[in-house]
């Protein structure tokens, strides 16, 4: 299985002020958070993650376009050959901000819509379901690759449907299924049931075929244990092997939603960081327990490991959230020996 040695996405936190306090946060970003690097500490990091390897980078908070230096952070990172991402709430985008980063040389703005008003408001706050259409309508108008971003948890799983109608409606570009993770602010009492995780990928996977002319992409390993040889399958969960995080205080991260230190950079480089880590070792080498241990779909899916981590406290126990394991199957498939390749594209906003 192919596995590089250093992460070709990386999400960077740049710092954790937001202007909102939304309940299920990895970051537990609000208005008392920091707003994190200072621009020159900021490119320092960007220039290590261009000298590894990194291929695409999210610049993520806390809400980062409050920064008004991040189109100048997207146009650095662009020169150094990184494609770079950002994601917002909505209420920044005005119009202004919308060319300057056109300009700058951004590849996506990913906008989160959890739900139809009424939940989205009580998961974001009051009036932030409006801020953020009126901000997707906002950023398509000005030629910006758009993307609806939805995290399904229970409070709003049923809601999919309907969000995923809007996009349609709203002409977005991109649609990604973010998986809720019991980090930060969010509580695990949100997390999904296994049946109701699996009825999740499989609404997405039909919209996928029903919508070709929006990309999807999901955040979840159990793709390819559900629909396997469907071309979803990207080696499973790549946390510490193509993927990687950066917090706002520098410690660096298998991934965002993966709170677990792999060394801090204000003591050591990237490269010193990832190349000597036991810990992104480990990852590669899947030697994961319980049932995801004994899965025949342990090389295309490898279960959650941010999810392990946060409801067992071991980073290779069985993903929680499997409906396989619920149902104490293992399934078989023809297919199940064959590791499927890492895409080198994988973007989490």
């Amino acid at each position: 299985m192919f596995q590089p040695k250093f992460p070709l996405h990386m999400v960077f936190i740049l710092g954790n002020y937001c202007n909102l306090s939304c309940i299920h946060c990895s970051s537990n970003a609000n208005r008392g958070g920091s707003m994190g690097y200072t621009t020159d500490q900021a490119k320092n990091i960007i220039d290590q993650m261009a000298d590894v390897g990194v291929l695409d980078v999210a610049l993520s908070g806390g809400e980062p376009l409050l920064r008004r230096d991040l189109p100048n952070l997207v146009a650095y990172a662009c020169a150094r050959g990184i494609t770079v991402g950002t994601s917002t709430n909505g209420y920044p985008l005005t119009d202004k901000a919308a060319v300057k980063l056109k300009e700058a040389g951004l590849a996506r703005l990913q906008i989160s819509i959890d739900g139809t008003e009424k939940t989205h408001d009580i998961v974001r706050g009051r009036g932030s379901f409006a801020k953020a259409v009126q901000a997707v309508k906002r950023s398509v108008a000005h030629g910006l690759r758009t993307h609806i971003c939805f995290t399904a948890m229970r409070m709003n799983a049923r809601l999919l449907p309907d969000v995923l109608k809007l996009a349609r409606e709203l002409g977005v570009d991109g649609f990604n299924l973010s998986q809720f993770v019991p980090t930060g602010r969010g509580a695990q009492d949100q997390g999904l049931g296994p049946e109701a995780a699996r009825w999740i990928l499989e609404n997405w996977l039909e919209a996928k075929n029903q919508y070709p002319e929006i990309h999807f992409t999901a955040h979840s390993s159990g793709l390819a244990a559900l629909r396997p040889g469907a071309g979803d399958c990207r080696g499973g969960c790549q946390a510490g092997i193509s993927i990687g995080s950066i917090t706002a205080d520098g410690d660096v991260t298998p991934c965002v939603m993966f709170p677990l230190s792999l060394g801090n950079l204000n003591r050591m480089t990237l490269r010193e960081i990832w190349a000597s880590s036991k810990l992104v070792d480990v990852l590669h080498r899947r030697n994961v327990s319980g049932a995801c241990g004994k899965c025949d779909f342990k090389w295309q899916c490898g279960g959650c490991r941010a999810a392990a981590w946060a409801v067992h406290g071991d980073i290779l126990a069985e993903d929680p959230y499997c409906w396989l394991i619920d149902a104490n199957l293992a399934l078989t498939n023809k297919e199940a020996d064959q590791p499927c390749r890492t895409s080198s594209s994988i973007a989490r906003d």
